[in-house]
């Protein structure tokens, strides 16, 4: 049985625990530190994948994750939750993409990441998040649960929302839109992980700056906003902390007396 933490605390990635360089600032690696002294677990809440941020979460000493928006929930490496797209519904969009629209798409589960093509979309967004394009393979669905889809497009994912109404489509980029099971948020992540480890008692705290932090905001006991946040999530922040450029983080957690 791994003890009961005294709190737990979510950080987003983009634009929250990460600066505008996509580094985490020094005064946010004090904090986590001071964190786990204290018993306070830190989590990642974020629509990337785990084997995406393996390195980060070495860097950082954050053992606990809620990956893809939700989709999957790692704490200290156990895992506590996935929620898996059914493979008829993948196979329909695919063709739909294939055949009507030609957006080709990513495939995410915890461990693994394939695209569909490797074309000037593709391309376009990895290069985007600094990161090398996956390997091809357009059947990994067939033979792997999978957890999150990306359209990788600019625009054009308005016409899937009628067709796939039991998927949620989330622009998280200006190159790809996240998709995943109806339902499914870093919110709903977060409400498995606390009933699945007997946590509901255990107070909870978020940082956040984007729409895709909305659903957490509303299931965690203090949501806090940066700076750099979007308005919407602003008005539903119980603080509004500093930017992510201008030690964010550590000033949130001072102010909740946390660290």
């Amino acid at each position: 049985m791994s003890q009961k933490p005294e709190a737990i605390v979510f950080f987003d990635l983009d634009g929250t625990l990460f600066n505008s360089q996509i580094d985490v600032l020094p005064s946010s690696f004090e904090a986590i530190k001071k964190l786990k002294q204290k018993n306070i677990t830190p989590m990642i809440a974020t629509g990337r994948t785990p084997c995406e941020v393996v390195d980060l979460m070495k860097k950082t000493q954050i053992e606990s994750i809620i990956g893809m928006n939700g989709q999957v929930v790692l704490y200290k490496g156990e895992k506590v939750f996935t929620n898996d797209i059914d493979k008829g519904v993948i196979d329909r969009l695919y063709q739909y993409s294939k055949q009507q629209t030609g957006i080709p798409l990513s495939f995410y589960n915890h461990e693994i990441m394939r695209v569909s093509q490797d074309s000037e979309p593709t391309k376009k967004f990895y290069h985007f998040l600094k990161e090398q394009v996956p390997p091809v393979d357009d059947q990994i669905y067939l033979k792997s649960p999978i957890q999150m889809l990306l359209l990788l497009c600019e625009s054009g994912e308005a016409l899937y929302r009628d067709i796939f109404p039991e998927l949620t489509f989330i622009r998280n980029t200006p190159y790809c839109v996240d998709v995943f099971n109806n339902g499914g948020s870093k919110g709903y992540g977060i409400t498995q992980l606390l009933k699945n480890k007997g946590f509901t008692d255990v107070p909870t705290y978020a940082f956040g700056d984007g729409m895709n932090d909305f659903e957490m905001f509303l299931t965690v006991d203090h949501p806090i906003a940066m700076g750099n946040a979007v308005d919407e999530l602003k008005a539903q922040a119980e603080f509004v902390t500093d930017t992510n450029d201008n030690d964010g983080i550590i000033k949130g957690l001072q102010h909740f007396g946390l660290i």
